[in-house]
């Protein structure tokens, strides 16, 4: 620990507060958010609390923060700050982020982190100015990755928009009939030579977890010998991938060679034809939920998807499509691929910086060098 950081009682950094009640049938859409123990992007026409602050998880995700910038509303399964003592609000912010708060639960039934035990525990506290310092570290990594999330999210929605307004030709073509279209497998979890290569292997919490349209890295990872085990392939880039179980209809492109669970739907499709596919897709998620049987979950079977008919349009609108699709969804990759990067560098800093183990200019310069290699990714 540097020596002029003060081994101080939490409770005299950050005064901590239980949060409000709020019935979801009187929430009502305004402008304030709502902070929950999770990821809420509930909002309401009143605040409970100053902003900029935070709230950490109380009943669940215990001790993990959620930050406003603005006033906000504290659901009754968060304790939130009231008063900072004179700390840089957002360095607690991290402190918490970085912290391991699930020993300080109480109770037997369901466990609830209570303020009163963890105002005793000592941290190591920075000056202010290093507080701020460290903060805005931190922060420009948070804001970068925030922005790359805006133009993900404008870039799909513009794709969206333009199948929408394509002037649509019913075919006599199948799904089948225009492209090929595979399920997946899961090697055996008994067999240890099957699990923790280097193959991408997707289940359909890899999909639901995106933030954009493409599906580079996933949760668990295969090997060679666990792929030749499947019955099912090796998928190539700009492979669609749709969950076809429980949750139906969720779509992502692969970024690269990616094997599947069987959960699966997978569609591989001449390049010319890939984004008109997966838009199209993408828009008929409730007709497929329609289409899916089963007693224990709802599935869509691939038989079933294979038999429903492609919907078309002219080769010159589809010639329009594809050269604003394809540009749109290639900058939507770009910037998932760099977020990669800068979590990856955001998750790895932290911990160092908030134990003073390394300086805010080492940290700067390690994040100029992540910079510089996700831009060329």
């Amino acid at each position: 620990m540097p020596r002029n950081w003060i081994p101080t009682p939490l409770g005299k950094v950050v005064s901590l507060q239980r949060g409000f009640d709020l019935a979801k049938e009187a929430r009502i859409p305004g402008p304030f958010r709502i902070l929950s123990a999770g990821k809420s992007g509930e909002t309401h026409n009143e605040a409970k609390a100053k902003g900029p602050g935070f709230a950490i998880g109380r009943a669940t995700n215990l001790g993990k923060p959620q930050w406003s910038d603005e006033d906000f509303w504290p659901l009754n399964t968060t304790l939130f700050a009231t008063d900072f003592h004179g700390n840089d609000p957002r360095w607690l912010f991290y402190w918490f982020e970085n912290a391991d708060l699930t020993g300080f639960d109480s109770g037997s039934v369901q466990p609830m982190l209570n303020r009163n035990y963890i105002a005793s525990i000592s941290i190591n506290l920075p000056p202010i100015e290093e507080q701020t310092a460290i903060a805005t570290m931190l922060r420009s990594l948070d804001d970068k990755i925030s922005t790359n999330i805006r133009i993900i999210n404008a870039t799909d929605s513009l794709v969206d928009v333009l199948y929408s307004r394509v002037i649509k030709t019913p075919t006599e073509q199948s799904f089948a009939e225009v492209a090929q279209v595979f399920g997946g497998s899961t090697p055996s979890t008994k067999n240890d030579a099957f699990w923790d290569g280097d193959i991408n292997w997707a289940t359909p919490t890899d999909i639901t977890a995106l933030d954009g349209p493409w599906i580079g890295d996933t949760s668990r990872k295969i090997t060679k010998a666990g792929l030749a085990s499947m019955s099912s392939s090796l998928h190539p880039e700009n492979s669609i991938l749709m969950t076809s179980r429980a949750t139906i209809g969720a779509i992502a492109l692969a970024s690269g060679p990616i094997a599947t669970n069987q959960g699966f739907i997978v569609v591989e499709a001449p390049d010319e034809l890939t984004p008109w596919l997966f838009a199209q897709m993408k828009a008929r998620k409730h007709e497929f939920e329609a289409w899916a049987n089963g007693a224990t979950f709802m599935e869509l079977s691939r038989g079933n998807f294979k038999k429903l008919p492609f919907i078309g349009c002219s080769d010159d609108d589809l010639q329009a499509f594809n050269d604003a699709a394809w540009p749109l969804l290639k900058r939507a990759q770009a910037a998932q691929k760099e977020n990669q990067v800068l979590a990856r560098t955001r998750d790895e800093l932290l911990p160092l910086l908030m134990s003073g183990r390394i300086t805010v200019g080492e940290a700067e310069e390690a994040a100029d060098v992540a910079g510089t290699a996700a831009s060329e990714s």
